[in-house]
């Protein structure tokens, strides 16, 4: 659990240091491991072990990095290293023979399964340190590996040629990378630095299309979502959504609602320490991420945007003491907000999610309730079960963990993420307040999206990163 809100007094200091040179490399990989997963969500060019094969190899730089710190004897470093290298060969070939055409055949594949999924526990567990977890940390650790065994465990029923029987090892390094490796070793004011700014260059392409129409930018297609208008608490517009670069307009509002959020808490921590420049360019990166949310229409985005910036700003102009109040009345709000459109007494549409999610239980209620339906399409599941003629998955990504691995990987899935929050809440003095309001946002965002962690898409990476940082960032 991250244990201080820090206030940095500046994000880079010009010492010319082996340590911050070797600091400066760390970091600009971590920027390069975002811009990776924002290229491929984009465009859709990257593949998947190749997004795992990235997030393995920041993982073994990263871990290097620990072991020069950790370690004072150069035989003991020296050795650390030769250790996570060799574990970071045997991982990329399990990958690299993982992306065509599977592990093992016949009754090799739980033999062969098992071991990559103990392999890469161990890697991750290697690079950080692991003697230093926490038992809640040590309790994260046990909900992603029930997660990841029950998903793997799945993949037994597919052809080993399908991608489905291997497509839960590749999300298996990206979540844990992001869960254990880069929080705890990348401080959070760079993940706070590098998104507002990267939401805000999406935002900004964006903004183009309504001087110009769609347009394309190298291999990028930016462009607007037609026939549909921005709205909010009935305030309706004439302008036509945006989408940016990403092929869904839900997309960019995820990532503009993490902008506003980190741009949010770095405008208050400049303010904090009088750099009235560093609080310009907040203000400025903050408003651009802020229309980025309304234009994309995404209103889970915006609901998961108040919520988080309500938490940090109260928290910012009061004290610590507003924390535990704030998380809990927002929690009830959101909840009360959810039971007043499903009644009527709210006019906000619920775009049919209350019929996927009535399908969704119904089809949690006849399925396999311990591990459920399997690692395929919550929405072939969920079909049968609609009223309407639609063909969507449930939209909560705590529903479609259940309908996948049942009740046990569900419980597992909620203790990651309501057990930090819970736990930061109750550690309210020494929590890192910034990163608990986004984890918070994030939360609620997931009640109304089908993303979840465990895979490799923006949304899941960026919620990964910001329990990843609750739990274990320093």
């Amino acid at each position: 659990m991250s244990t201080v809100d820090r206030e940095p007094a500046t994000l880079f200091v010009h010492d010319w240091s082996t340590e911050r040179i070797v600091d400066g490399v760390v970091y600009g990989l971590f920027g390069l491991h975002l811009l990776l997963i924002v290229f491929s969500h984009a465009t859709g060019s990257v593949a998947a072990w190749q997004l795992a094969t990235s997030s393995i190899f920041l993982g073994a730089v990263l871990g290097c990095r620990l072991a020069a710190d950790t370690y004072q004897d150069a035989e003991q470093v020296r050795a650390a290293c030769l250790s996570i290298l060799g574990f970071l060969f045997l991982v990329l070939a399990v990958i690299y023979q993982s992306s065509s055409p599977g592990l093992g055949l016949g009754s090799n594949r739980p033999l062969a399964i098992s071991v990559a999924f103990l392999l890469i526990l161990s890697f991750l567990l290697v690079v950080t340190d692991a003697r230093q977890y926490t038992i809640g940390q040590w309790a994260a650790v046990g909900c992603f590996a029930v997660i990841t065994g029950i998903y793997l465990a799945h993949t037994l029923a597919f052809h080993p040629d399908s991608s489905q029987s291997r497509w839960p090892l590749w999300a298996a390094v990206v979540m844990g990378s992001n869960l254990f490796v880069i929080p705890r070793l990348v401080p959070e004011r760079i993940f706070l630095w590098f998104i507002p700014r990267l939401a805000a260059i999406t935002v900004l392409l964006g903004l183009v299309t309504y001087v110009s129409g769609d347009y394309t930018l190298w291999i990028f297609e930016v462009r607007q979502y037609p026939d549909t208008s921005p709205e909010v608490a009935g305030f309706e517009t004439d302008l036509v959504t945006l989408q940016s670069i990403f092929p869904n307009p839900n997309s960019l509002g995820l990532l503009s609602f993490v902008g506003l959020v980190a741009a949010t808490v770095e405008f208050h921590r400049s303010i904090v320490v009088r750099r009235p420049l560093g609080a310009t360019v907040a203000l400025f990166l903050a408003a651009i991420c802020g229309l980025g949310v309304f234009l994309s229409n995404a209103r889970a985005a915006m609901l998961a945007s108040a919520v988080a910036v309500a938490i940090y700003s109260v928290y910012a102009i009061g004290d610590r003491l507003t924390v535990p109040v704030m998380v809990i009345s927002s929690t009830l709000g959101v909840f009360g907000l959810v039971v007043g459109m499903y009644v009527g007494v709210i006019g906000i549409s619920s775009t049919n999610r209350f019929e996927l999610w009535m399908a969704s239980l119904r089809a949690i209620r006849d399925g396999p309730l311990l591990f459920g339906y399997g690692s395929g399409a919550a929405s072939a599941v969920i079909e049968p079960y609609l009223i309407s003629d639609m063909s969507y998955g449930p939209h909560n990504a705590y529903l479609t963990v259940i309908i996948q691995t049942g009740f046990v990987g569900g419980l597992a899935y909620l203790g990651l993420v309501a057990g930090s929050i819970i736990a930061g809440t109750i550690n309210y003095r020494t929590v890192n307040v910034a990163i608990l309001s986004l984890a918070v946002g994030v939360a609620v965002h997931q009640s109304f999206e089908s993303y979840i962690m465990f895979r490799w898409s923006l949304g899941a990476v960026l919620a990964t990163l910001a329990f990843g940082y609750l739990l274990f960032g320093d």
